[in-house]
């Protein structure tokens, strides 16, 4: 009980002193949200028209989705390779090399962008339909897999600044324990990701299958 207080007061100390950069990763993220949400305005008639037949042919799968377990698996490995490998890993290697640092930024607009653009175009496009669809097929799985970003990002941009410092000679603070903090914090984005996949892939079909009596 002592140990996972003394734990708890450690994390919480440690997000405090670290606040104004999750803050600002948070904003860097809504700013993509916006940007992506913009985006949608901009597409040509053409590309509307792609788009919106594709969401016909989701609505369509919605209606008859009976979902195998052995395309649920590979739905799941490929969730885990595309967040766990290429999103938490890139991060934390991105950090790890200092210099590559800014591209830790690049990654969360990307993400927020991505996530801003799909929500954008369903609500506007289907409008009742499209916030049906978003609340249960994306928000569900992005209430874990949002926080798994800021906190691989948040940890990654925090060892390359700690590096960087000492590189420079501003810091006399070894790095060891910052690289202890990163790892835990990649590992953490990892977990959430982990359970996001999983939503995505065995409860947002049901949540999908559930809601598809509102789409049509």
């Amino acid at each position: 009980m002592f140990m996972a207080g003394a734990f708890g007061e450690l994390v919480w100390a440690y997000f405090l002193r670290h606040l104004p950069l999750y803050l600002a990763l948070i904003l860097l993220f809504v700013s993509g949200l916006g940007f992506g949400a913009v985006a949608t305005h901009k597409l040509s008639p053409v590309q509307r028209d792609d788009l919106a037949n594709y969401l016909s042919g989701i609505y369509t799968s919605l209606a008859d989705h009976s979902g195998e377990a052995a395309s649920k698996g590979e739905a799941f490995y490929q969730s885990l390779m595309d967040n766990v490998v290429k999103t938490t890993g890139l991060l934390f290697l991105l950090g790890l090399t200092v210099i590559g640092s800014p591209l830790i930024l690049a990654v969360v607009f990307l993400r927020g962008f991505a996530l801003g653009f799909t929500v954008g175009f369903l609500v506007q496009e289907t409008m009742l339909r499209g916030l049906i669809l978003s609340t249960a097929c994306i928000l569900p799985h992005n209430i874990l897999m949002v926080p798994a970003i800021l906190l691989g990002a948040g940890g990654a941009l925090s060892f390359a600044a700690t590096a960087a410092k000492t590189l420079f000679g501003l810091s006399k603070d070894g790095i060891s324990g910052q690289l202890a903090s990163t790892t835990f914090l990649s590992l953490c984005s990892g977990i959430l990701f982990v359970l996001g996949a999983w939503i995505e892939t065995y409860l947002t079909p049901v949540l999908a299958q559930l809601s598809s009596g509102f789409l049509i």
